[in-house]
């Protein structure tokens, strides 16, 4: 379930609620101009009214929050410049400037909501096009405790077949299901530095490394060398 609210810089006033949204998400950018499409809304003629009240205003930004089965906000996407393009009596169109999460966001936290992370690598439900939104997914859920030092940690290449797969391993090898370790190198940079889960990593052992040197190519190499850079002591088999 999902919600609308017009921002105010307060604590946000749910307006609306909607059973689901269309084209919140995006596989090329993080921010760009979408219509999107509302679907079966409790209550569209107080969300249109409350869009043109804040349009004379030039207040027209908003939230669209995924809810969970309590209508807590789990999770918003910011939405600027919010105009109404057309409506019928449950669904309701609407274009702005959105800040998208990655495609697979929102479904991954479906399957927080329905109790499906129960072990690790339920990702592999996801399509390829899907990872990044739970990288980032497992990024926004992060809850570390205490920070682990001197680890010994194991992957296998016939795991993963490709690098979004990769990151999706390591995150759970590092901090267990659904857990995040980086979403491309420069990420990974930031968590070998501390702070995700880690102080340091002092062993890592790479099974089928020969299949995943082929698959990520240069890549495979810059990833060696982050790890070496932080002492990590990388065995190859």
């Amino acid at each position: 379930m999902f919600a609308f609210a017009i921002d105010t810089l307060h604590e946000p006033q749910i307006i609306a609620y909607i059973e689901n949204v269309k084209n919140l998400e995006s596989i090329k950018t993080n921010l760009g101009y979408r219509e999107l499409r509302l679907i079966n809304v409790d209550n569209i003629q107080s969300l249109k009214s409350a869009i043109e009240k804040a349009t004379k205003k030039y207040e027209n930004n908003g939230f669209i929050y995924m809810l969970d089965e309590n209508k807590s906000i789990l999770t918003g996407t910011f939405v600027s410049n919010i105009k109404v393009i057309k409506s019928s009596k449950t669904n309701i169109h609407l274009s702005g400037n959105v800040w998208h999460h990655p495609k697979g966001y929102h479904k991954s936290w479906e399957l927080k909501i329905n109790n499906q992370m129960s072990e690790k690598n339920i990702w592999k439900d996801l399509r390829k096009d899907e990872l990044q939104g739970w990288l980032v997914y497992a990024l926004h859920t992060m809850k570390i405790t205490s920070a682990k030092e001197n680890i010994k940690i194991q992957i296998d290449g016939n795991d993963f077949h490709n690098l979004d797969e990769f990151f999706c391993t390591i995150g759970e090898e590092v901090n267990g299901i659904g857990g995040y370790f980086g979403r491309n190198l420069y990420a990974l940079h930031d968590c070998m530095r501390g702070d995700f889960g880690i102080k340091s990593i002092s062993e890592l052992t790479w099974q089928n490394h020969e299949r995943s040197k082929k698959l990520f190519k240069a890549r495979f190499n810059k990833i060696l060398k982050i790890f070496e850079e932080y002492k990590t002591d990388v065995i190859l088999k």
